[in-house]
């Protein structure tokens, strides 16, 4: 009979659960600064957003975020660490460097937006673990998000790569997000989070009934 392992943090979990909480609140407050921003400027082009109370705001809750890659590290969490890693590194680096340098532009409202709406129907899983919408939520709102950041990031990281005056050490950074975002999202993160998302949606069997017939015929 195996012995169920205890966490080695499980007497912090109180702690983790008020951070959950402190996130959901703060992607929510990031959300309704975002689109109140939004709302009077539709439909003019460039868009303009004010990132002066934004910014810091996503920066804290990205450090929350490092909590839960620690915690993934130290088996506390499920969920895959390098992917976890990786992420949050590109969104450092595009809140610290890539927004800033597109603050008029659909790229800074795409960024910010795709993540406040990912991050808003990420945290009541947590706060909620009990509860299937929540987690259906979770996994179908990236469908529709994920594309969107990956975009406005890698584009964003295209145009800084591409300045005279951007430092070497941050070209390449910027280079890795690039690929990272053109290359190994389209074709390993996104055809992950279909496979989790598209049966949610009532659409994964009929895509694998679709290529069951195909492979008959």
């Amino acid at each position: 009979m195996m012995k169920s392992t205890r966490s080695p943090l499980a007497s912090l979990s109180p702690i983790f659960y008020a951070l959950n909480g402190a996130a959901m609140t703060g992607w929510s407050y990031v959300l309704f600064l975002l689109l109140s921003q939004l709302a009077p400027t539709l439909p003019s082009i460039p868009l303009s957003f004010d990132l002066s109370l934004v910014t810091p705001v996503v920066i804290w809750l990205e450090c929350i975020c490092v909590v839960e890659v620690l915690r993934t590290a130290l088996g506390d969490l499920p969920g895959n660490l390098v992917l976890g890693v990786v992420l949050h590194a590109i969104r450092f680096i595009a809140v610290l460097f890539v927004v800033p340098s597109n603050p008029n532009s659909w790229i800074a409202g795409a960024v910010l937006l795709s993540w406040a709406f990912t991050e808003v129907a990420r945290y009541p899983m947590y706060l909620f673990p009990s509860s299937e919408t929540c987690r259906s939520i979770r996994m179908v709102v990236p469908l529709a998000t994920f594309p969107v950041g990956a975009i406005a990031e890698g584009y964003g990281a295209y145009l800084l790569f591409s300045m005279e005056n951007t430092a070497s050490w941050l070209k390449a950074f910027l280079a890795g997000m690039i690929f990272v975002n053109g290359v190994l999202g389209p074709t390993m993160a996104y055809p992950a989070l279909l496979k989790k998302g598209l049966p949610i949606l009532g659409l994964g069997n009929k895509i694998k009934r679709g290529r069951s017939s195909k492979k008959r015929a």
